[in-house]
């Protein structure tokens, strides 16, 4: 099995970009999960992970 390591910066930025577009924050995964070649569910275990620890 092969796997890629994306960078928690690398998600983050494209989730950015991606609310930027769209404010729906669930859109906003499934493109930047869509720019990045990974599921939008790792897209919002990174990003519920840095607002948990932020809040």
């Amino acid at each position: 099995m092969d796997f890629t390591v994306i960078p928690i910066e690398k998600v983050k930025a494209a989730f950015a970009r991606a609310l930027a577009m769209n404010p729906d924050r669930e859109a906003a995964a499934r493109a930047a999960a869509q720019a990045l070649g990974i599921t939008a569910e790792a897209v919002r275990e990174v990003v519920e992970t840095i607002t948990s620890t932020t809040a």
